[in-house]
Formats: C-alpha cells, structure tokens, sequence
C-alpha cells in the first residue's frame, strides 16, 4: 500500500473529531486495490448514503427517460377525480402544479361539476412513513407519504395533514379549480378513479434522471422516498417501500455484490439502515459497469461544485473532481462515491462516522478524501 495513503488513513483514524465515534471506511484505487480498510465490514447507519441504493433502483428498474402523469378524469357519478402518479415535482404552483392542472380542466370547457372531487391515491400503499421513521422525523426532516404529493408534502405540519395528505391536497386542487372559474359541487373524497373515465387534464414529469438527479443533488428525502414506491409499483403492485427495497435488491443482483446490509427506507432516515463501507463501496464499483452507471456518477454532487458538496473541498485535488453522496442524520455521516487520483488513477469510496460526535468528523473525512485525490500514482 502507497506510504502516503497508508499516513492518510491513519491521519483520519487518529484525529480527535473521531474521538468516541464509530467509524469505518473502504478506498480502492484502479490498479492498486483496497488501499484504505478500517472496520470496513462492520454495518453502520448511512444517513443519506441510502440514497445511493435508491438512486440505482430507480435507474435499473424505471429506467432513466421513464416520466410520471398526475391526470384528472370524469367519473361515472358526474364528479372528477384527481389520479396521483407519485411524481414528487408536482407543486402548487408552476409549470407543473394544481393551478396548471386545475387551468386545464377550464380549458377543456368544464365550468360546473356535479359529482365529488374524488382523490385516487392508489398507486402508492396508504403508508404516510417508511420503516421505522420515528415520530420526531416528521414532519422534521420528511412529510407524509402520497402518491399525490404536492411541494413535498411539508408546507402543513398540523395533526390533520400529517395523517391525510391527499386529502389536504384535494382541497387545495378544489381551490385552484374555483380560482380558474370551475366550482365543484360534491364534496372532497377518497376513492378510486374508473378506468375509462376521459382524462381532461394531466401533468407529465420531467425524465426520472431528472428527478433523481435533483433528488441526490438535494438531499431530498421526500423524492428519495417516492422515487422507491414507484420502484415498487413497477412490479404491479401498489407502490410501497418493501416493495421499492425488494425490487431493487432483485434488480441488482447481476453485480454479483452480496447485499448484507439491511435497508428500511429510501433516504436513509430509518434506525434500521445497516450497511458496512465495504458494501457501498463494492456496489458503486460494479455499478460502473452498468449501462446506467455513467448516469448514476454524473447525478452525484461534484466537489466544490455543486448540491451537497458545492462548499466542501474547495481548492483540494478533490474540487471538481470528487463526486459523492452525502450524509448527515442526528447520531451519523457519511460520504461515498467516486473520484481520479492526480496520478489519473479512479477511485471508489465510502467512509461512514456514528455517534452524537459524527458531524465533527466532516473535516477529517474531506481531507482524507482530498489526499487520495491528491496521490500521484
């Protein structure tokens, strides 16, 4: 193993900040292999590393041009019925939002409607959380499930919206309908669209990359999460987490990476994530070989650039080199993904940090990324 690299690790693993931390990380160099390993087998919360795994079941199984329909359709009783697509870019506003959708019903010619506004949900399980979120997270740190999100389901935090999102979010698209001269006379209720019902409106997302790549450059937990269910939902079932996890694992089984780390949610906000640096690293190694793997390295945060990442590493090898996953929950960090030596060499890696201390460990985990980068070899 380079001398330099062996001083960087023990540099990392030495450091103060770490004091009373768990920690572990694995570094491989092309041509050299594993150049750095500390507990590099041991599970450790990934914070939002977890978004990695998300990120490649997305890819492998919607597949990166996939896109999402919110679409509203008439029903038999002489109502609307607003279908959820589990897009998580839909807003209340904007080019992709209630208003735009609720201008296109008016536009379609409908002024008056007698029957309910029927919200249709059903393409998602009815979970307003995944796994083992604990109660203080939300609507802390995410909002409710839906496949009828609107602006992440944060701008409520009351009791009400919390455990009825879609519906909220019916009122709210009643409302825009009555600000674009269309006045609903049925009430707001939950249901399921008919199938033949004519689609008078509808809203296309932008191409899962898109989403995906907006999802990692953010941090966003909400898309991280309903990007998952859609994972599930592909496989002909409502959209769940459980579903998204196992169709996921199935689908990267051809990297012949052994998945022994437990997963429970999709951004990485559950307890019950467990995954060793070892792991991240060997599935973000073979991932390079995918189709999708060139996709997957480019939506990732770019040192000193961009997302996440846009105030770290500044002028270090790393700046505009590095591009990684970050993460940060209360009790860990993490960072994992990909970088090219000075040398020309690239360079796979994940170092995760548990414990009340972890944040502190940020500095010495950047300068121990920026040497690998740095190395000339």
């Amino acid at each position: 193993m380079p001398p330099d690299l062996v001083l960087a690790v023990q540099r990392f693993a030495n450091d103060r900040a770490l004091t009373g931390s768990r920690f572990g990380l694995s570094i491989w160099i092309d041509g050299l292999g594993e150049v750095g390993a500390l507990e590099p087998d041991v599970p450790l919360l990934p914070a939002s590393n977890q978004k990695l795994l998300t990120a490649m079941g997305v890819l492998s199984v919607l597949g990166p041009s996939a896109r999402l329909t919110t679409a509203v359709r008439t029903t038999p009783d002489g109502g609307l019925a607003i279908v959820g697509g589990g897009d998580p870019s839909l807003t209340a506003r904007g080019p992709n939002s209630l208003d735009a959708l609720a201008a296109q019903v008016r536009a379609a010619g409908v002024t008056s409607v007698s029957g309910p506004l029927v919200i249709d949900e059903s393409r998602h399980d009815g979970l307003r959380r995944a796994g083992q979120w604990q109660d203080w997270q939300v609507p802390a740190y995410a909002g409710p499930l839906s496949a009828l999100m609107v602006d992440d389901n944060r701008d409520r935090r009351d009791a009400e919206f919390l455990a009825d999102p879609a519906l909220a979010n019916g009122q709210a698209f009643r409302f825009a309908l009555a600000a674009h001269g269309v006045g609903v006379n049925g009430p707001t209720v939950h249901g399921v669209a008919a199938p033949n019902g004519a689609v008078i409106a509808s809203l296309t997302s932008a191409p899962v990359l898109a989403l995906l790549t907006d999802a990692l450059q953010r941090s966003d937990n909400m898309a991280a999460e309903e990007l998952l269910k859609e994972v599930g939902h592909a496989t002909g079932a409502p959209g769940s987490t459980a579903g998204g996890l196992a169709a996921t694992r199935a689908a990267l089984a051809p990297l012949c990476v052994p998945l022994a780390g437990t997963d429970d949610d999709g951004s990485g906000l559950s307890p019950a994530d467990g995954r060793s640096p070892r792991e991240w690293r060997e599935l973000l190694q073979a991932a390079r070989a995918q189709p999708w793997g060139p996709l997957l390295r480019d939506a990732l945060p770019l040192a000193g650039r961009s997302g996440t990442l846009s105030s770290r590493f500044r002028r270090t090898a790393a700046e505009g080199n590095v591009r990684a996953k970050t993460g940060t929950i209360i009790g860990g960090i993490g960072l994992s993904g990909y970088g090219t030596t000075a040398g020309g060499r690239g360079f796979v890696f994940s170092v995760l940090v548990n414990g009340p201390r972890a944040p502190a460990a940020e500095r010495p985990l950047d300068a121990l990324i920026a040497s690998v980068a740095a190395y000339p070899g």
